[in-house]
């Protein structure tokens, strides 16, 4: 578009304006305005048809000098409409611009969105069970962008960021893997203290190791007070064992005196072939299932000795 040229003459030609007013102001300063006889008034009627004929005058000369200047008012109207008219042009394209930078801005920054979710995809399952949202946060990336002048400012800000990222992803990967591995290659008798796993493979390294010192101190404490308790319960059960056995030796002993005093008979051994007399009231007293240890004092003071401990340690008496 060419240049816009306008020149204008904007002095007078020709006029005794200057002069006619220094005669009119003379006039209206010499008025007299204290009016008392006859000469004044009509010498001040004179005077209101005077300065009513100037007002008329300057009108009339006012008017006539914007006739002569109507081909400055229309090229005054002319710019004032073409120049709306820009306006409202620049002002739609504006909004244009503003639209467009917004959807390639937007454009972009999805494109690194998605990209950041390849990376996070990439990395191994222990990774996935941590909370992404921090790597795929949008504001981050708005912010990122702010300022940015041209696509290939907001482009370069997008890489940028995505290699920020990329590194923050790696590097929290790596310690995760690691923290997965940790709790692994634990002891199987420790791995029930690890259920968690999921939530604890996202703990810093030094948070994880005290975690695990501080579940293994816990579960060792635990074991020993057990093993305590259970050395208390085998304690108690011997001190009962041994209570019942001197009950029932106590008891046999006092039927075989029964016994020895009723018939006034001795027990006696037989020494080659093994066979022993039985007495016959001691028959028929007792059990079917104890007349053959009825032989002696010694034997029925021993009789399921061992089956009694048994049943009170639950195991071997000896």
């Amino acid at each position: 578009m060419n240049d816009l040229v306008i020149k204008l003459t904007g002095e007078v030609l020709s006029s005794n304006f200057e002069q006619w007013k220094d005669a009119l102001v003379a006039q209206i300063r010499s008025t007299r305005t204290e009016l008392s006889t006859d000469n004044d008034f009509v010498e001040a009627g004179r005077r209101v048809k005077l300065f009513k004929t100037a007002e008329a005058t300057l009108q009339a000369a006012k008017e006539s000098a914007l006739r002569q200047a109507a081909d400055i008012q229309r090229l005054f109207a002319a710019i004032d409409e073409v120049s709306e008219e820009a306006r409202q042009a620049r002002l739609a394209l504006e909004r244009q611009i503003r639209t467009r930078k917004q959807q390639i801005r937007d454009g972009l920054i999805e494109t690194g969105i998605a990209a950041v979710r390849k990376m996070i995809a990439a990395q191994p399952e222990d990774f996935q069970l941590l909370d992404q949202r921090d790597y795929l946060d949008r504001a981050r990336f708005e912010l990122a962008v702010k300022g940015k002048m041209g696509t290939s400012g907001v482009y370069a800000a997008i890489n940028g960021l995505c290699a920020t990222i990329g590194r923050e992803i790696e590097e929290r990967s790596g310690e995760v893997c690691k923290n997965g591995q940790l709790i692994d290659s634990l002891p199987d008798n420790y791995r029930l203290l690890f259920q968690d796993r999921d939530s604890l493979v996202s703990l810093s390294g030094p948070e994880l190791d005290l975690l695990i010192q501080q579940r293994i101190a816990r579960l060792n404490e635990k074991q020993d007070r057990d093993v305590a308790l259970e050395v208390d319960v085998l304690a108690r059960r011997r001190v009962a064992l041994i209570r019942t056995l001197q009950k029932i030796r106590a008891n046999r002993i006092s039927r075989i005196a029964q016994i020895q005093n009723c018939d006034g008979s001795v027990f006696e051994r037989r020494r080659c072939d093994g066979n022993r007399a039985h007495h016959p009231a001691i028959l028929r007293q007792q059990p079917l299932g104890n007349r053959n240890h009825l032989v002696a004092p010694c034997g029925l003071l021993t009789e399921d000795t061992n089956r009694i401990a048994s049943c009170f340690l639950g195991g071997d008496a000896t």
